[in-house]
This record gives structure tokens, sequence and C-alpha cells, in this order.
């Protein structure tokens, strides 16, 4: 069972520029609601290939390192993310910067520095490209297990976060000066079962 593309979050919009290199942004602007001028004022942060030099594995590997060396979000510059990551960081302020390409199998990610009602945050994305199909077991390497078992190997104390119906929405991570939450996502059979493992979607940094 694969994951369609059915959303442009915020947080995510390097997917969303990354694709538009090689998909046009025609259709890119209908589903994220967009104008013209706010993508071509933001295209500065975009990869201009199609598939760029770091895999799945290598983003979530070095999200991992960029954690590792950080006391807090404070400590996460253009510097030190663009040391851990390897690639150009793009910036647009002093407190927006980041990276995102396009991965295979119809996949982009970004790394990106924010402030979020007054504080920093790191967000970490996977998304499907809007329109095609991509496979969850793509980005499934480290899977959500070994992920969250470097955290902790950190000296991150691990507690679940639950919504309604007590259904599992996130793991937290936390020690002092920093929390990190990751969102899990598993692809299901028709008639509800896990198909596979869990993997990692979405990583916040706070």
């Amino acid at each position: 069972m694969s994951h369609a593309a059915s959303r442009t979050p915020a947080a995510g919009r390097f997917m969303l520029f990354a694709a538009m290199a090689t998909l046009g942004a025609g259709p890119l602007l209908a589903a994220s609601g967009q104008s013209k001028d706010h993508v071509k004022e933001k295209h500065a942060m975009t990869t201009s290939a199609a598939t760029d030099s770091l895999s799945a594995s290598q983003a979530l590997q070095r999200t991992l390192e960029l954690i590792r060396g950080s006391k807090s979000v404070a400590d996460i510059t253009p510097e030190s993310m663009q040391g851990a990551f390897g690639v150009p960081v793009k910036k647009v302020d002093p407190e927006e910067f980041g990276y995102g390409q396009r991965l295979p199998g119809n996949w982009a990610f970004s790394i990106m520095r924010q402030d979020v009602d007054g504080e920093g945050r790191v967000d970490l994305n996977f998304d499907p490209l809007p329109g095609t199909q991509a496979a969850l077991k793509d980005i499934c390497e480290p899977d959500f297990a070994r992920f969250t078992a470097e955290l902790e190997t950190m000296g991150f104390a691990r507690h679940s976060q639950h919504g309604e119906h007590n259904r599992w929405t996130y793991d937290a991570f936390e020690r002092p000066g920093m929390r990190v939450e990751v969102y899990p996502e598993v692809e299901h059979a028709d008639n509800g079962e896990p198909t596979g493992p869990t993997c990692v979607k979405m990583v916040l940094v706070r």
C-alpha cells in the first residue's frame, strides 16, 4: 500500500520547492495555494537537481548528528547544520534556514530551522511529491525503533504521547535544554494490519 500525496504542510515547504525544479510550478501552486510571487521569493532555498546528494538514510543519520552536537535549538546555526549535513544550507534570515531536496521513490525531505510562536524549532519532514505514489519503505532506514534508540543513548528520556481514543501520536524525548518529538508512520493493509516496520515521518526539535 503506497502513500498518495494529499497535502503540502507549511513545515514541509522545502518538499514543495525542491519538486518545482522538475514538476513545474503550476500544479504545485494550485495544490499549496501559494502565489507566484511567494514562490519566487522562496525559490532560492531549493535545490536545482531532481535528486540531490543525500539519501533518506543520510538525512535521518545526519539529523541525529545535528542533535548530538547541540545542547539546545539556539546552538543550531546555518554553519552547524551545514557541517552536520554536508550540503549548502540556504538562509532566508538569521532565524530561518535549511535545506530540501527530492529523493528516489517520489519522496522529498526538508530540514528547516524556523521560529514558531516566538521560539526556535527545527523540523525534519519526509513528504511524497504531489500527485505521486510513494512507498514508505523508501524512507525507513533507520526505522523508528533504531532512530529513537539513538536518542536514548544521548541521554534523552522517552515519553509516548497519545491523542483521541488513546491513539499513539508520537514519542517525545527530553533532556535539559532540548525536546525532540519523533512522529511515526506505518503502512497498513486494507484490513488495517501493519505491513511493515514503523518509520520516521517527521522530527521536531524544540
